[in-house]
């Protein structure tokens, strides 16, 4: 048996083997792989959850059902997914959607009033049954859905609004110890955030750091992780001479904070590339800026090192000329 859950540290929809939950269905053992593909292999094997006896550390979860092949639980994982998302465009103010169907809908009953509209009384046993436990899921995620959005509204006003029970005491602060200056610190961090609470720790306290669109956001929570000298070091891929900071455990956490912002995935990525980018030409920028003597470049553009993936905006072409 293989159940379909939601990770709440993450929010991530996810399929696990049902041994691996708890009684009350409220935990999961999960694997502290870093590759994907290995967790995956591991969830589709239904293997032991322990690595050289070890046992895997518990996450907290919100179980939602429970399928007798892997196959049938990814449909279900699908479905639920896309539930979430559509219910996340509700709650963020895009019901525009669904209004334009409802529309289209009634527009083509009036094309065709003669068209019948389906009757309860004419299903048979099993459709009707179908139609109740449809109506129960959409309860269902409703009222989950209701418990995210308080907790989201709750989150941002916290974050809003500072006070006692809204900033991290000073002691943790000072042990989380940022932003990171050398390598080894990087290396060190990435062997502290190989356990789920660690994670939650570092996620809980980037994401206080808000701004103004996913911009400030990144850029915010990116100063308070890397120094400058640190970040030129890497870039999104690892291309050329650099690091890549996409396959750190930071990357994940600093998504998930993001998350928490209301940045999705997407955008949250984009900005830490061009975050990454831009701090390796700042710091090249720097002797001419402090008055040394240099020559001067006249293509400005073309001289700027950014990776193939990665794309300046046109706010940021702009600074480099007026420089």
């Amino acid at each position: 048996m293989y159940a379909v859950v939601t990770l709440q540290d993450s929010d991530e929809v996810m399929v696990a083997p049902s041994h691996w939950l708890s009684t009350d269905k409220k935990q999961s053992y999960w694997p502290p792989f870093r590759s994907p593909e290995k967790c995956m292999e591991a969830v589709q094997n239904r293997v032991k959850p322990e690595t050289g006896g070890k046992t895997w550390e518990k996450l907290n979860i919100s179980f939602h059902k429970e399928s007798v092949s892997f196959d049938k639980a990814k449909e279900g994982q699908k479905e639920i997914t896309e539930q979430k998302e559509r219910s996340f465009l509700l709650a963020t103010g895009f019901p525009g959607v669904l209004k334009r169907q409802r529309l289209e809908s009634t527009q083509e009953m009036s094309k065709n009033p003669l068209h019948p509209t389906p009757s309860t009384s004419r299903m048979s046993a099993d459709d009707k049954k179908e139609l109740l436990q449809m109506l129960g899921d959409i309860k269902s995620m409703v009222q989950e859905n209701s418990a995210m959005l308080k907790k989201l509204l709750k989150d941002n006003t916290v974050s809003e609004a500072p006070s006692s029970t809204s900033v991290l005491s000073k002691d943790i602060k000072t042990n989380l110890n940022l932003p990171l200056k050398t390598f080894d610190d990087v290396d060190r961090i990435e062997r502290e955030l190989n356990t789920a609470a660690s994670r939650k720790k570092y996620v809980k306290y980037l994401s206080m750091f808000g701004g103004f669109g996913p911009r400030d956001i990144i850029k915010n929570i990116m100063q308070k992780v890397l120094t400058d000298d640190l970040a030129k070091e890497f870039n999104w891929q690892g291309r050329g001479d650099k690091r890549p900071f996409s396959q750190l455990i930071l990357a994940d956490v600093i998504r998930d904070a993001a998350f928490r912002r209301n940045v999705i995935r997407v955008d949250c990525e984009n900005e830490i590339k061009k975050y990454l980018s831009y701090r390796a030409d700042r710091l090249r920028k720097k002797p001419r800026e402090q008055g040394g003597i240099g020559p001067v470049v006249p293509n400005v553009i073309a001289a700027t090192s950014v990776d193939d993936d990665e794309e300046m905006d046109e706010e940021e072409i702009w600074k480099l000329l007026a420089d």
